[in-house]
């Protein structure tokens, strides 16, 4: 029997800056912004199984979402209070997988190529994360604002999703760190295991505020991930 891979897709946020607006069902060129990253994991060759995190009454027209796609098997479970006990949860609805793609759905224009890239370094590696360098100069700052020091970026990566691991490594992450974390590889780094970096892809940024919706707007309105 071939491995199992399993897609988790965050979807359970509360978009609490975008001014009362659901960022993950904003509609861009007729698409809720959740069903660009949706898609993407789905169309994935390598994917078996997507499972999507988020509140029960968005379950049916996620599925809507990916009817048209042939292959993969949705699964929509509900979120937790933090994103780890999100993940958490789509770790569970997928018990028989033994690798496992992590992605916020609010990096809407994520790549099949990063998507790929990642998935085959944590095969190699047991985990793996995609990273871009920093282009800014970077300064520590006090909490008055006073700059303490200019940091050397050249070690410095900003670390983006999906994020790829063997399952049963992901497993052991979430039953033995449960402090807060700000992403799935910091539990796995706690573990004392290895992570590795890939290149990633600065388009697939976090909307976070309104003005990220109109970059992404614009960036899909002439170019798509899907094609």
């Amino acid at each position: 029997m071939s491995e199992v891979t399993a897609a988790i897709l965050l979807a359970a946020g509360s978009s609490q800056r975008m001014g009362g607006v659901d960022k993950l069902w904003y509609e861009v060129e007729g698409l809720p912004l959740v069903g660009y990253a949706l898609r993407t994991l789905a169309e994935l060759d390598e994917v078996n199984v997507v499972v999507a995190v988020a509140p029960r009454e968005r379950h049916e027209a996620l599925r809507g979402l990916v009817g048209d796609v042939e292959g993969v098997e949705l699964r929509c479970v509900e979120g937790g209070a933090r994103r780890q006990d999100s993940v958490a949860a789509g770790l569970g609805a997928v018990p028989e997988a033994e690798w496992v793609i992590v992605h916020d759905a609010a990096r809407p224009l994520v790549t099949r190529e990063v998507c790929s890239a990642v998935l085959r370094a944590a095969q190699a590696h047991g985990a793996a994360i995609p990273a871009v360098p920093l282009v800014d100069t970077v300064k520590r700052v006090d909490v008055n604002g006073h700059v303490l020091e200019t940091v050397d970026r050249g070690a410095l990566r900003a670390v983006q999703t999906p994020q790829a691991f063997a399952a049963e490594l992901l497993r052991r992450a979430h039953a033995e760190v449960t402090w807060d974390v700000t992403d799935d590889a910091s539990q796995v780094e706690a573990l004392g295991a290895d992570v590795y970096a890939v290149t990633g892809d600065p388009r697939t940024f976090k909307v976070t505020t309104p003005e990220d919706l109109e970059m992404v707007r614009t960036l899909i309105a002439i170019w798509t991930p899907a094609g």
